[in-house]
């Protein structure tokens, strides 16, 4: 029987008010003001020391930690499940299937959001930038899920995540791949990524994985 990994950010839950308000208040303690906020959208997906290279003149690691400081303690309060999200985990889980996630957040930041949210209890593996030497788009952190829970054939793997990076590390790890239009890509931009399924919400999603990937093996 196949696994669904999960991307988080976009695809099970919206988090962009906490990471917004983690970033405002980081380059206000560098004593920079802060950059408009579809500037801070336009990098979510990239690990948090890639987003500071590329919109901040700061050290990557050093606002990391500034960063992760304010967010550990103020996100899961502030961050939503999508709509549908938390039914469509209850139903993978219902006919048996294991689920995992691989996140661009650290799991220190990923896995007190999974608790506070409720879902925690769905997943057998968490895999966060720390887990890896490359992150997505290499299929590094995917290679990384499919060991924790035991995956050995790569296409009984079905990854589901909402940015071109997600579905580029699904297919160069050999594993299935929907996208979601939930998140922080257009349905063109994952078209051109390669995605060979895109879907517009988390229901559609579970019921794509239901009807045609139950049965693989």
């Amino acid at each position: 029987m196949i696994a669904v990994g999960f991307d988080l950010d976009g695809t099970l839950i919206d988090s962009t008010d906490a990471i917004v308000t983690s970033f405002n208040h980081t380059f206000r303690e560098f004593g920079v003001a802060p950059p408009p906020r579809d500037t801070i959208v336009g990098t979510i997906s990239h690990t948090l020391e890639e987003q500071f290279r590329m919109i901040s003149p700061f050290d990557p690691a050093q606002a990391a930690r500034v960063y992760r400081e304010h967010y550990v303690h103020t996100a899961p309060s502030t961050t939503l499940l999508l709509p549908g999200a938390a039914d469509a985990l209850e139903n993978l889980s219902r006919e048996g299937i294991r689920m995992g996630v691989a996140t661009s957040k650290k799991r220190s930041s990923a896995e007190p959001i999974l608790s506070y949210l409720g879902i925690s209890k769905f997943f057998e593996a968490c895999i966060g930038p720390e887990d890896v030497t490359h992150h997505k788009p290499h299929p590094e952190p995917l290679h990384a899920l499919m060991n924790r829970m035991n995956v050995s054939v790569p296409a009984n793997l079905v990854y589901i995540g909402d940015t071109p990076l997600d579905a580029k590390a699904a297919l160069a790890a050999g594993a299935g791949f929907i996208g979601v239009t939930t998140g922080y890509a257009t349905r063109t931009q994952l078209e051109a990524s390669g995605a060979p399924t895109i879907v517009d919400s988390m229901a559609e999603a579970s019921k794509y994985v239901l009807t045609n990937c139950l049965r693989r093996s």
